[in-house]
């Protein structure tokens, strides 16, 4: 059958996009938190069905089944991870809890980074007096052993943390991702004293194998989230593909990274599998971007729970964050460039201090909105929608669950509504218009503030279940004029993992001085340097290869050197043409590179070629090309077919309620054009196109709404 399956587990609903013969499908379930298998499969089963199979004949056949999970963000959301003890550098214990200067804000809303008053630090994963040990070793910054390792005292240590009932060891150890041979020799003395042949084996997690990179803190941070994340994911992950297996699926399981790639479940770490839902919606808007000849693209996908968002400009997708925060913790993992907030269309409505508040909680798939009907009694988001006439009670996910508008009308009234002395209406009204302006002034920002691009060069993707229907609302606080609406806009993240390359990322920090600072020559020995890390990389990469079926002659191999001036923080990564970096005639072109490229970021006055420069970490990505996706194309339909209804609208306050055209997308053809306010409804989402703005559908089913003021 040779049919692929992309699946993508959100906060409230698990979407899954199949591809068969050229034949493109799309299915949701709602997310089951207390065992993410179970959506999973009903989510696959549904697509399969849709492609005329059982789910058993699809798998027992397939191409690939590709994954994007939150497994492991529920686990540092709810700190069910394990408990683990840290091994450290004896004068290093403190580390985690020292952080860094702003470490306290990290991963924080804006206005909590400023009340600097009631700043507090997140409690530690591993705490810090109970199980943090160190040890009497010292490895200095070029890799030399200034005070050997007592193996006794590891021995001794180890042995306290088990008494104390930890479940795992994380090793941390100085410099280590210069020379590992102490991190090393801590594991096999581990492994000596609990060897695997017994119950309760303990797994050692070392830093210069998850984060080999300088700074402690956030190396330390890395390592000890892949140790928290490992059970739980592991488990879920293992139970999906014994399942699968049974099924007649004998290929790998492949999982969606927040590195921008795929990789079988055993090579990949826990951590990269955080924010690889979004990363997953950047990489398939990159896909659409490119059909359409489209430079400037801004994800944006609004779902039950959260609203991610991602950049493409001047078609650069594969942008890293400089400083990613997951949680509450800083780390040092390549992720691809996107941001997430909390606004979806569960966010919950509220009044503190007698004003309304939309957000960051999120009443997610259980218990739901309270037009649910499941026992939520708070307004959200999608209560909002169902007043204000946008979303249909009775064609909630094509009619698969039908919603209570009474349910919706009472808790508006009562929580937001009757506090500040409006009415239903203009309660509703008031939480729809807050929570686009909080997603649209993050757009703005990202996009006009933080990169210096002009929000009217952006074309926006509006997917999720909740952004067509919020998408000119949004659009219009953040100054962009085109909205492009897949036809699986719900599904839009299960849909970008089938997008995705099969992509295997290593790294080595390495500080390298390629030219000092008031020089103008580039060392030729620093070139030497840079290879010899590279060779490193390439030996793990093509034993990787090896060992996952891969033709060598199949894939391409992808040089970053992550730069910076001398002496200063800001790095950026710079690709190099080949695997060889040729002398002081490499180095040279590499500067200019650079300097262009800091230029770019932070503008044409900013470079500071006297300062010499420097890099920072080599970053090989292997990369093997997967089948990329065609959207269909279909034939112009003859006329515009007559509206399948209409239904009562507040677009506007001013104006009040406007009896409304409702067309079914369904029954569009191509060339399908009209003039807001209009509402056009899919089996997973609603567009709605206000006055000013007009919508079209073009060849491939993709709609377009653009502004025409």
């Amino acid at each position: 059958m040779n049919a692929r399956l992309g699946l993508d587990i959100g906060g409230t609903f698990t979407d899954a996009v199949g591809v068969l013969n050229g034949n493109l499908v799309w299915a949701k379930a709602e997310t089951t938190h207390h065992d993410l298998k179970d959506c999973f499969m009903e989510a696959a089963a549904r697509a399969a069905g849709r492609l005329g199979a059982d789910l058993a004949d699809v798998a027992s056949d397939a191409e690939a089944l590709i994954y994007s999970t939150t497994v492991g963000t529920n686990t540092l959301i709810e700190r069910t991870g394990p408990k683990l003890g840290l091994l450290t550098t004896m004068g290093f214990e403190d580390t985690l809890k020292v952080g860094r200067s702003r470490s306290w804000a990290d991963g924080m809303p804006l206005e909590v980074r400023f009340a600097k008053g009631r700043a507090r630090k997140p409690e530690p994963l591993i705490p810090r007096d109970e199980f943090t040990v160190s040890l009497r070793e010292r490895i200095d910054s070029r890799g030399q052993v200034l005070i050997p390792l007592d193996e006794d005292e590891v021995r001794g240590q180890v042995q306290r943390l088990v008494d104390l009932g930890v479940r795992g060891f994380v090793v941390v150890l100085l410099n280590s991702f210069i020379n590992p041979e102490h991190e090393n020799r801590v594991r096999d003395l581990i492994h000596e004293e609990y060897p695997e042949v017994y119950l309760g084996r303990m797994p050692v997690f070392l830093s210069h194998e998850v984060s080999p990179q300088m700074g402690e803190y956030r190396r330390s941070l890395t390592t000890i989230i892949d140790a928290y994340l490992r059970v739980n994911t592991e488990e879920h992950i293992l139970d999906i593909g014994n399942d699968l297996l049974d099924m007649g699926y004998h290929k790998p399981l492949f999982l969606a990274k927040c590195t921008g790639g795929i990789s079988s479940v055993s090579r990949t770490r826990p951590v990269h599998l955080l924010g690889s839902g979004p990363v997953a919606g950047v990489f398939g808007a990159r896909a659409l971007a490119e059909a359409y000849g489209l430079r400037n693209v801004l994800l944006t996908d609004m779902g039950g729970t959260s609203f991610d968002a991602g950049l493409i400009v001047e078609a650069r997708d594969r942008l890293y964050e400089s400083d990613p925060v997951f949680d509450r913790w800083r780390v040092q993992v390549p992720v691809i460039a996107h941001w997430s907030i909390g606004a979806g269309g569960g966010s919950i409505a509220y009044i503190e201090d007698r004003r309304l508040h939309v957000g960051p909680r999120s009443a997610r798939s259980r218990p739901g909105p309270a037009c649910y009907g499941r026992g939520g009694t708070e307004p959200t988001v999608t209560d909002a929608d169902v007043v204000l006439g946008y979303i249909d009670p009775d064609y909630f996910l094509g009619g698969r669950i039908k919603l209570d508008a009474a349910l919706a009308a009472e808790a508006v009234r009562t929580q937001v509504a009757e506090p500040l002395g409006m009415t239903v209406d203009e309660a509703a009204w008031h939480i729809r218009h807050q929570i686009d302006g909080i997603m649209g002034q993050e757009l703005y920002m990202r996009t006009a503030l933080n990169s210096g691009s002009d929000p009217r060069e952006f074309t926006a993707f509006a997917v999720g279940g909740a952004g067509p229907v919020h998408a000119a609302g949004y659009a219009e606080f953040a100054d962009v004029r085109r909205i492009a609406l897949p036809p699986f806009a719900g599904a839009f993240g299960a849909f970008g993992t089938l997008s995705m390359d099969l992509v295997q990322t290593y790294e080595k920090g390495r500080k390298v001085v390629i030219r000092m600072p008031g020089s103008t020559e580039f060392d030729p020995a620093a070139a030497e340097v840079l290879n010899g890390e590279v060779a490193e990389l390439l030996v793990s990469a093509r034993r990787d290869i090896a060992e996952e079926g891969l033709d060598p002659d199949a894939v391409s191999f992808v040089l970053e050197l992550q730069m910076s001036y001398g002496m200063q923080r800001q790095t950026l990564d710079i690709p190099h043409p080949g695997l060889h970096v040729d002398g002081a005639a490499d180095l040279s072109t590499l500067f200019d590179r650079f300097q262009n490229a800091y230029a770019d970021s932070f503008g044409e006055g900013s470079t500071s070629p006297e300062s010499g420069a420097e890099v920072r970490l080599v970053r090989l990505n292997v990369i093997g090309a997967s089948e990329k996706l065609t959207l269909p194309s279909f034939e112009a339909a003859p006329a515009l077919p007559p509206p399948t209804g209409s239904r009562r609208v507040l677009w506007e306050l001013e104006r009040g309620w406007e009896e409304t055209p409702v067309y079914r997308l369904d029954e569009l053809g191509p060339g399908a054009a009209m003039e807001g306010p209009v509402l056009i409804e899919a089996e997973d989402s609603v567009g709605a196109a206000p006055r000013g703005w007009s919508f079209r559908l073009d060849e491939h089913r993709m709609g377009w709404m653009e502004k025409q003021t």
